[in-house]
């Protein structure tokens, strides 16, 4: 299977990554559009910034953000050809977001709330269930570092399918975000990264969020929106190793190192 692309777009004023730049809606409405046309199969449109340190907006608050930009984001996804994806631990939202004709619920807090379960369970959408230790992240809050993170999260996941299997959630509906740089030291996230293939073995696609992460911070002191480099040295190790989505800011370059990797050029 080809590794394909999720588009982050953040519609937020206080994003770690981007500063706000698609906080209004006819700014989100162009990203959205260019992440599909740069070449991600799905776009992911979160309307809660979960930095750390980031002030929590209500359910409500959340959804008059995604109100002002669903009925044309998901009429873009559609006309692309693509999914549209909400990202929000809240079930309301993921209620009124479905009805609105989105395809993807990207859950941070892992679908743990028996009421999100309820509000995604008559839907056939993709549900990804990501791992944390809480939202936002606290450095307070943190595996144990003597944990192997990788086992951590086989065993961890696998009680999530099983629980989500018990109710009712088929299992093609899974997609499981292991949650770089949420509850796990930089080195417990660069350990994630290294060993992914292991993770494999849940038999679920994965999808990785490191995108310009706070754990590349061991290995350059540059401001998040000039991670893309190092960004791409980790995607192009989760790509060998046959990673289902890769979840990213730039969309463009991504795509052509998905390309180049691909490329069956012959030889000189």
């Amino acid at each position: 299977m080809r590794t394909e692309l999720v588009g982050i777009v953040n519609v937020t004023p206080d994003s770690f990554s981007d500063g706000g730049e698609s906080f209004l809606p006819e700014a989100a409405l162009m990203r959205i559009q260019a992440c599909f046309d740069e070449g991600a199969s799905v776009v992911d449109v979160g309307a809660q910034s979960t930095r750390p340190g980031a002030q929590m907006l209500t359910a409500q608050e959340e959804w008059q953000r995604l109100a002002e930009i669903l009925p044309d984001a998901v009429r873009v996804a559609r006309e692309c050809g693509g999914c549209l994806s909400v990202d929000t631990f809240y079930p309301e939202v993921a209620h009124r977001a479905l009805a609105a004709g989105v395809t993807w619920i990207n859950d941070v807090m892992g679908l743990e709330s028996q009421s999100m379960i309820e509000a995604v369970r008559e839907s056939d959408c993709k549900l990804v269930v990501m791992h944390s230790l809480g939202i936002p992240p606290n450095p307070a809050f943190m595996l144990e570092a003597d944990v192997d993170p990788v086992q951590f999260l086989l065993r961890y996941f696998h009680e999530r399918k099983e629980k989500l299997l018990a109710e009712g959630i088929s299992e093609d509906r899974l997609i499981f975000d292991p949650g770089i740089g949420f509850g796990k030291s930089p080195t417990q996230s660069l350990t994630l990264l290294l060993r992914a293939r292991e993770l494999d073995a849940l038999d679920t696609p994965l999808l990785w969020g490191h995108s310009r992460k706070s754990f590349l911070k061991l290995f350059s002191a540059v401001q998040p929106q000039e991670r893309d480099d190092l960004t791409l040295a980790f995607s192009s190790l989760l790509a060998a190793s046959g990673a289902h989505y890769l979840r990213v800011h730039n969309v463009l370059r991504h795509a052509a190192l998905l390309a180049a990797m691909d490329a069956n050029l012959p030889h000189h």
